[in-house]
């Protein structure tokens, strides 16, 4: 047998590239991880860890001094990314250095107030000015070099501001200690006293400054703007106007052909008896419209129930009218926005109800849409109704009611025809119908309709509600007509309710559960040094960024009781998947300087395409969750098994566990950062400008 010796030619060149036969290894910036550590950014067009060899430690220098000590940390983003931490000698202010490594040299004066320091991490999109607990974290992590403690004393900090250079505050760093959840030392940095506005920037003595935040106005606007739209952005059988990515309404055909329920997985001949069929949700970058989507209007319309005043027509620049094939006429029709967005999710399952009032699980086809990085009115695959189930039927008799009662001062004959529907489907499927759905549908009878007989239900079904506490961190699409009550929404119109008589004892029972509830949110906030509000290790796809759902009954407990200790609590939790993280990433894309770039989204490939980026406001299902099959193929080091389960991701959309979403699962509550921005529009202006 012939055995074949391939080599590897390569040469350095005077731009500091290392050359491979097929690579291009470029160090591209140098940031700090600590006042005696830096980094060094080098990219590569491949993903081999073996690119980056610092197994001799006299060929990185610093202004000529070997490092003593030299670790890796490489991952994938828009391209390979390999992070060299160096032990050097401490840092001095002003000083100009010479940094010399095999594969390339980078000059550069240092400057606390000028260098990017890795260990530094902020909320990057803008903190609540209605929370009177703000904080930025302060961990050192050197990749194969673990995490690390400050050295001595914690250093002082300052907040400044950006355009100016006015310190605003100063500080000590708050040491806190170990936290097994992320594996970081966490030091904290108390930023309560900042005010209101920015571009701010934190500065560590010795060590290096941050990313750019903000501290409310046009930052939290903007942030609640984005995210909102998110969900605009996944509808189905919607054009999608702003930015143009989606001329046409997509799907709108449906074949009636009562599948098995199931993922890609129906053969639609395009023979079978079809229908126009508009509303609902993409599940992700998917074209599958599913019954766990429900739990977006329901949720939505609690949301607004619970903070009216902060919501209004015109607010986030969604359709408001529509032609009879849903091209879009105008953007205002004088009903707050988030009303018309839970419309739209309720929409599709008036649609796939059949006349006995059974509704089918959702729509789908055989595999994916086709072509891949394409708007979604170009999908060329046929797609048909999925069986009924009560999963739909049971939830939407409530939802019908829900949208109808909340929908009648502005559409009074839409309201009538919601109301037949609900009936229909209570009919349909009540006597499979788990009791949280039957107390949703009976208090939303009530309330349209006071009467006795309806008010009776609810006290004989009220305390099946007293689980919630026990659901907090469970998916709310996944339960849906179970006897798990994990959805404050099934019960929070009868908090809400005015005007019409409520037995006080009910009343204050569910307060009582949302007390429950919003308590063992704070106390599993306070567990871990950031505010993941989780255990991060237990849960499915996207528990790790779903803080906007744990935050849910802290923020609806302020709401009531106006106690400050939960909005602090909220407003933390919903940080995290801004940039307040152990990876120092947002998870949304479209916020902050460091977000995700790689969804795995159809439409998101296309607009890249063009050069736009990925759609904005989708939330990835980030950390924790490695993807099956090909883990042990996924070439970063350290490995991911060998990482905590905050820092188990990579932005890098073949990676459906990390990079994908769903619309119920990372985005059903993300009207609650409306609520941290006090209201309010958006004025359409970058806040950061240009600095960023």
């Amino acid at each position: 047998m012939i055995k074949r010796l391939y080599l590897f030619f390569f040469l350095i060149s005077s731009t500091g590239m290392l050359h491979f036969a097929n690579a291009t290894l470029t160090l591209q910036k140098v940031r700090t991880a600590s006042k005696d550590i830096l980094v060094a950014i080098f990219t590569s067009d491949t993903m081999n860890i073996d690119e980056t060899d610092i197994s001799d430690s006299s060929q990185w220098t610093l202004n000529g001094v070997p490092c003593t000590g030299i670790f890796r940390y490489i991952t994938k983003a828009d391209v390979a990314e390999h992070h060299i931490y160096m032990e050097t000698s401490e840092l001095t202010e002003g000083k100009e250095y010479l940094l010399e490594t095999p594969y390339g040299n980078k000059t550069f004066t240092f400057n606390e107030k000028e260098i990017f320091c890795e260990s530094i991490k902020t909320n990057q999109a803008g903190y609540s000015a209605l929370s009177k607990k703000r904080y930025a974290i302060f961990s050192i992590w050197l990749g194969t070099g673990g995490s690390r403690k400050i050295n001595g004393t914690p250093p002082s900090f300052e907040v400044f501001d950006q355009q100016s250079g006015m310190t605003l505050v100063t500080g000590n760093l708050e040491e806190i200690g170990n936290d097994s959840s992320s594996g970081d030392y966490i030091y904290r940095i108390d930023l309560s006293t900042v005010p209101v506005g920015g571009p701010y920037k934190i500065a560590v003595k010795g060590y290096g400054c941050s990313y750019p935040f903000g501290v409310g106005s046009e930052f939290t606007k903007k942030t609640a703007y984005i995210l909102f739209r998110g969900q605009f952005y996944q509808r189905c059988g919607c054009p999608i106007d702003s930015p143009a990515i989606r001329k046409n309404p997509c799907h709108t055909l449906v074949y009636d052909v009562d599948g098995p329920i199931g993922e890609a997985n129906i053969e639609v001949q395009g023979t079978e008896p079809a229908f126009s069929c508009y509303g609902g949700y993409h599940d992700a970058g998917d074209a599958d419209r599913r019954a766990y989507h429900i739990a977006n209007p329901i949720i939505n319309l609690m949301i607004y129930e619970a903070f009216p005043e902060v919501f209004f027509d015109g607010q986030f620049d969604i359709p408001g009218e529509f032609d009879a094939h849903y091209n879009i006429v105008s953007k205002l029709n004088g009903i707050p926005d988030i009303i018309d967005e839970a419309e739209w999710g309720t929409l599709v399952w008036e649609y796939l109800q059949n006349e006995d009032g059974t509704i089918h699980f959702g729509t789908e086809t055989k595999g994916y849409p086709a072509p891949f990085a394409a708007p979604m009115d170009q999908d060329t695959k046929k797609y048909g109704t999925v069986r009924v189930d009560n999963r739909a039927t049971c939830p939407c008799a409530g939802l019908f009611l829900h949208m109808a009662r909340l929908l009648k001062p502005w559409k009074p004959e839409r309201s009538a025809e919601l109301i037949n529907r609900a009936e229909k489907a209570f009919e349909a499927c009540s006597g499979n119908m788990a009791d949280p759905e039957k107390l949703y549908y009976y208090i939303q009878q009530y309330l349209l309709n006071p009467n006795e007989e309806s008010h009776q239900k609810i006290r004989e079904l009220y305390k099946s509600a007293d689980s919630l506490k026990l659901h907090l961190f469970v998916t709310n699409g996944y339960s849906l007509n179970d006897s798990i009550f994990d959805n404050p929404a099934y019960f929070y119109s009868y908090i809400a309710a005015k005007g019409i008589p409520v037995d006080k004892d009910i009343a204050d029972h569910f307060k009582s559960l949302l007390r429950e509830a919003a308590k063992m949110n704070i106390a599993e906030l306070e567990k871990h040094g950031y505010p993941v509000g989780n255990p991060s290790g237990k849960g499915g796809w996207g528990h790790n960024v779903r803080q906007p759902q744990y935050a849910c009954a802290p923020l609806l407990m302020w709401g009531i009781t106006k106690e400050q200790s939960y909005l602090d609590a909220a407003s933390q939790l919903m940080d995290y998947k801004l940039g307040l993280n152990p990876m120092g990433i947002s998870y949304v894309t479209g916020l902050g300087f460091h977000s995700v770039h790689h969804p795995h989204d159809r439409e998101s490939a296309y607009t890249e395409s063009l050069g736009w980026g990925p759609k904005s406001g989708i939330t990835v299902f980030g950390p924790g969750i490695i993807p099956w099959r090909r883990s042990a193929n996924i070439p970063i080091l350290p490995k991911l098994p060998e990482l905590s389960k905050e820092r188990q991701y990579i932005d890098d959309m073949r990676f459906i566990s990390f990079n994908e979403f769903t619309i119920f699962e990372t985005m059903a509550h993300d009207a609650l950062y409306t609520i941290l921005a006090g209201g309010g529009k958006w004025n359409k202006k970058d806040p950061f400008g240009e600095i960023k």
